[in-house]
């Protein structure tokens, strides 16, 4: 197994680990400096998370560590990351209120939804799958990390991220929509099947 595939592994396994970190800190203890110590350790374990992405990206395109087990596996770690994050912030109150207002994770996990779908639709369909990542997807993903570190940190700049995320998934949908659209025409799945003819004869 390739230190790539190891790093991504790892990542799935922090995953947990922030979650129970943020469940402490929401539980909360009658010391007020024992909250905040799980507060900051959740941040410094999704900051690890978020670096090991990077890590193991530059492994497989750099150091000839690319795999077809880590082309399945990072994606997938990085959506659990991000959706666990979004979810566990969603109900754990920082400074007394959400982090998040609620159409931000309603949009980040209602797209990653709908690209779910289409992804096992045009494989259903056995259709050629070739898109590439657009820009906007990137930039959602990267003021969606942004707004979560800014949560955990409780800095007021968290809303104007979720603003940039939300907006750029939103853009991202409509780009990856428009794209599986473009595949299922060319594919013809999408058209009436034709009727079968019947033998004048048959009765």
């Amino acid at each position: 197994m390739t230190w790539a595939n190891r790093i991504t592994i790892g990542r799935f396994l922090l995953i947990p680990v922030f979650v129970g970190l943020l469940v402490y800190y929401h539980a909360g203890a009658s010391n007020q400096a024992e909250q905040e110590i799980w507060r900051y350790a959740a941040l410094i374990v999704f900051a690890i998370a978020a670096i090991s992405d990077g890590i193991d990206g530059y492994l497989a395109r750099h150091c000839n560590q690319s795999t077809a087990l880590g082309a399945i596996l990072d994606p997938i770690a990085d959506k659990l990351l991000l959706l666990a994050s979004l979810v566990t912030l969603s109900i754990v109150h920082i400074g007394g209120k959400p982090p998040f207002p609620l159409w931000f994770p309603i949009i980040i996990i209602g797209r990653d939804a709908i690209l779910l779908t289409g992804f096992l639709v045009l494989t259903f369909l056995s259709s050629k799958i070739d898109v590439k990542p657009h820009w906007s997807g990137k930039l959602s993903t990267f003021f969606t990390f942004i707004a979560i570190g800014s949560a955990l940190l409780a800095w007021d700049w968290t809303y104007n991220a979720c603003i940039l995320g939300g907006t750029t998934a939103l853009i991202s949908t409509l780009v990856y929509v428009r794209a599986g659209i473009k595949i299922l025409n060319a594919s013809h799945h999408n058209q009436p099947a034709a009727p079968a003819r019947t033998s004048p004869f048959k009765k």
